[in-house]
């Protein structure tokens, strides 16, 4: 009924509500933040109470990586992933009848322990699901989604009461349940527990090809899953091109969260309120929502025909261009008391074209890298480990963004971001490996030997006429 290209997008669409869902949970505090601080708040709390509220999310991710990567080597992607609906919908309930930050704490936790579990499992199941030359493409699905999950809280929290605000988010994970569980387990998990028949009615489906057109690409992924039979043990996970792999990512995600993005998401109505910019500050969260999504689509395009090196370090270089001016801007303005006439929307697009720039790499780009650089027989433990990593390195920014806006000056987070991100376009330069069109195998032989071969050519040269022949029996 539908191409390959087509279900495989229907499927990675699917698994991304989950990732409508981390969206909601980042901008959560954006709309409602500055009503919950206030006399006539529901919930009464202080300011530090409310930055907890923020960061809180992060402790809970704390809990989740690791069996969620244990869970998604054990029982599949599929159901793992499924599993975090039940508990994403439980936290929306929780917040509906609390009447205390207590209860909000308890509601942030459990969002953060789902949030964590979907990044562990999601990356993994859409770069497994896709063909190789719409793998990047696929991986993109989840900032987009991500990001409508963000515009979607930022709207409903404007428009609607608290409670119904908290009725619509609970309506999300309920469709993602209904939706996902029709959709295919990944074959890769199907190969990995010797379950070939399993494997070859997942990829009939999401090619739309008969079990013998099939075959080939079942052999491909044997061979790159050929250890996940054996034990991962310490000596594979401290292998060349692992370890080399790991350390890059490990990284990218310093710099990656230094970037304020992710602060600035969760404190938006609070920062542009701050700057007295040309609209309301609640709706130019909305406009910046909007610009935030619309910017994902250029990498989506460009990520299968320029590469992740490019974009990733135009992205790191342009963060750090504006993240700079909108730090001048904020100390001039604020800490100087400067009055500059006719410059109320320098804030609004300094800040916004950080945005622009993220998600033209850090964003959308950090989940398939992260699908495509480690061996199959350890991408559940180094995605468990480095979501750990990451929600630390969240936490800290979180309470950062707080601290440093409180104590120095809102320009000081942004100082800190130009300058995070201009040493990380320097990393990137020397350190980033290029993945474009490659298969695992052959990114893990990059990783191992530095340096393509004239065997590592013609395999790769193989693999693309390979991926053509997918892309037109597809549509």
């Amino acid at each position: 009924m539908f191409s390959g290209t087509t279900r495989q997008i229907l499927a990675a669409s699917s698994a991304c509500i989950a990732a409508f869902t981390i969206g909601m949970t980042f901008a959560w505090s954006a709309p409602v933040l500055e009503e919950l601080l206030s006399k006539d708040s529901p919930i009464p709390m202080t300011s530090d109470e409310g930055s907890w509220m923020v960061a809180i999310i992060e402790l809970g991710n704390y809990i989740s990586p690791i069996p969620a990567g244990y869970l998604a080597s054990r029982i599949g992607r599929k159901w793992s992933l499924l599993l975090t609906g039940p508990i994403t919908a439980v936290s929306w309930i929780i917040a509906m009848y609390s009447r205390s930050v207590m209860g909000l704490f308890v509601m942030r936790s459990l969002q953060g322990f789902s949030m964590a579990a979907i990044c562990v499992i999601s990356p993994m199941y859409l770069g497994e699901i896709a063909e190789v030359s719409i793998r990047g493409t696929v991986g993109t699905l989840f900032q987009i989604s991500t990001h409508l999950g963000i515009l979607y809280t930022y709207v409903l929290g404007s428009e609607l009461s608290y409670m119904n605000y908290l009725i619509s988010s609970l309506v999300v994970p309920i469709v993602f349940m209904i939706t996902f569980i029709f959709m295919p387990e990944s074959p890769y998990y199907y190969v990995s527990k010797n379950q070939d028949e399993k494997a070859i009615e997942s990829l009939k489906w999401l090619r739309n090809k008969t079990a013998e057109e099939v075959l080939s690409e079942l052999s491909i992924i044997k061979e790159s899953t050929n250890k996940n039979v054996e034990e991962t043990n310490f000596k594979e996970f401290m292998g060349r091109s692992n370890m080399r792999a790991f350390m890059c990512i490990v990284y990218i995600v310093v710099f990656r969260s230094f970037t304020g993005v992710q602060s600035l998401i969760a404190y938006a109505n609070t920062v542009f309120a701050s700057s007295g910019t040309f609209l309301p500050p609640a709706y130019i969260s909305i406009l910046f929502a909007i610009i935030l999504l619309l910017s994902i689509f250029p990498s989506t395009y460009f990520i299968d025909r320029t590469g992740r090196r490019v974009l990733f370090l135009l992205s790191s270089g342009g963060c750090a261009v504006f993240s700079l001016i909108a730090s001048l801007y904020y100390y001039l303005t604020i800490e100087l008391g400067y009055e500059i006439p006719y410059t109320s929307w320098v804030p609004f697009i300094s800040l916004s074209m950080v945005g622009v720039f993220f998600n033209l790499g850090f964003g959308p780009l950090f989940t398939p890298l992260m699908s495509e650089y480690f061996s199959a027989n350890i991408k559940a433990v180094c995605s468990a480990i480095l979501n750990i990593w990451c929600t630390t390195l969240g936490l800290i920014s979180y309470k950062l963004f707080y601290l440093l806006n409180k104590h120095i000056g809102l320009y000081s987070n942004f100082l800190f971001g130009g300058i995070s991100c201009l040493i990380c376009t320097v990393y990137l330069y020397y350190f980033l490996l290029e993945t474009k069109g490659k298969t695992f195998n052959e990114i893990q032989y990059l990783f191992e030997h530095g340096k393509q071969d004239h065997k590592m050519k013609q395999a790769q040269k193989e693999n693309n006429n390979q991926s053509t022949e997918y892309i037109v029996s597809g549509i």
